[in-house]
């Protein structure tokens, strides 16, 4: 299908932000990691443990449980919330625990002693897991408890700046990187219903380019059979409805040969738009008592609505029929064209056009007669329609019916 690409393209998107997040998480903490690993052989060179047996217990059990953590977090998509929490607490017992085991030596000498570092990370892990402000605050709180706990271990050397300190770039870390997550997943939100909106106008435009495609492949068909028609059955319908050599000698067979011949014409549209509905019946129904007359009416619909008020139906008939008569009887041509729109509104306007190239009139001049006042305005006023006739010596008439007005 047309959007399966921006579907899958927005996949993917998801997909590579959370596949960042994951490498961030792995790469701080193997880094961290490799941290303490150096902080520990600079703690050995200057015998900076005062219980060995309880380092190393500790270091022991951060080891082991990053073994755990880092497959799971390299393979489980999203990290589970409970493997996140055994996380803050691992890192804020072994923050809280590993000071007690140091000389104060050790925190003079040695850069990072103690579990700053992971500290960092486990918090950057949270936010970025999660980007949640909830769990983002909890982890940083738990955090800051250990690292608090710890200072009890040498008060003289832990200060409350300096806790603050450490807990501080926590903080300020894991919230810049929650910030980041949030905004980012966000700009993927509104990338996931930007793409659900072009792939619904797509969708769109392939069932109206099927419906086109659907009512092109029947017109076409229409246009077949209706040359057909106009080639054999039309064609002999107009000849013996005539006044010519073809013309059938009994008046009653030449006017049944002109109805039928003004039906087919109008029942077979010539625009792909168009339908047989009961107003395009009805005006082909008005048009058989001046076909008898040997007046050619040529039909056009579009677009009309399917069912319309029996009282509507019956003053377009009749209006319509009154106009053409009036071709008839004063234009002066044999031919008139008729069509019938709507705009297709919720409540659809249409408009039918009754037109002649005949001679005709002067309206400032020539009163209207009755049949225009009465049987055309008058009937369609009374339905809440409106009529107008326009019309110039020489130049034809043209008369409006509208409904609504």
């Amino acid at each position: 299908m047309d959007g399966e690409p921006d579907l899958l393209r927005t996949v993917d998107l998801h997909q590579r932000i959370r596949a960042i997040t994951t490498g961030v998480i792995l790469l701080s903490r193997v880094g961290t990691l490799a941290m303490v690993g150096l902080s520990i052989v600079a703690l050995a060179r200057v015998d900076g443990y005062t219980n060995k047996a309880g380092a190393t217990a500790v270091y022991l059990a951060v080891a082991f449980w990053s073994v755990i953590f880092v497959p799971v977090v390299a393979r489980r998509d999203p990290i589970p919330y409970g493997v996140l929490a055994v996380d803050v607490v691992i890192t804020s017992t072994a923050a809280a625990l590993l000071p007690w085991t140091l000389t104060e030596e050790a925190f003079s000498t040695v850069a990072v002693p103690d579990f700053e570092p992971v500290g960092v990370s486990t918090a950057v892990a949270v936010a970025l897991s999660t980007a949640s402000w909830r769990a983002t605050t909890a982890g940083c709180l738990t955090l800051g408890l250990g690292f608090s706990l710890a200072m009890l271990a040498s008060p003289d050397y832990f200060e409350v700046a300096s806790t603050a300190n450490i807990v501080g770039w926590q903080v300020v870390t894991a919230a810049c990187c929650c910030l980041f997550m949030r905004r980012l997943r966000a700009i993927a939100d509104a990338v996931d219903t930007a793409t659900d909106r072009v792939i619904a106008a797509r969708e769109r435009v392939a069932a109206r380019r099927s419906q086109d495609e659907e009512r092109m492949r029947h017109f076409q068909e229409q246009l077949l059979r209706h040359r057909a028609l106009h080639d054999g059955p039309l064609r002999l319908l107009t000849a013996i409805a005539g006044q010519g050599p073809a013309g059938h000698p009994d008046p009653r067979v030449r006017n049944q040969a002109a109805i039928s011949a003004n039906v087919l014409r109008g029942t077979t549209p010539d625009d792909p738009d168009g339908s047989l509905t009961e107003l395009s019946l009805a005006l082909i129904e008005a048009g058989n008592d001046s076909a008898t007359q040997g007046l050619r009416v040529e039909y056009h619909f579009a677009n009309l609505p399917g069912t319309l008020p029996p009282e509507v139906l019956r003053a377009f008939r009749h209006a319509a029929g009154e106009a053409l008569a009036n071709v008839a009887r004063h234009a002066g041509s044999d031919r008139v064209r008729l069509t019938a729109l709507s705009d297709r509104q919720p409540t659809p306007t249409i408009t039918v056009a009754v037109v002649d190239q005949g001679k005709g009139f002067d309206p400032e001049s020539t009163p209207l007669g009755y049949g225009i006042r009465q049987s055309i305005t008058a009937r369609m006023h009374e339905v809440g329609g409106a009529a107008g006739v326009d019309s110039h010596p020489g130049q034809g008439t043209r008369v409006d019916l509208r409904w609504p007005a």
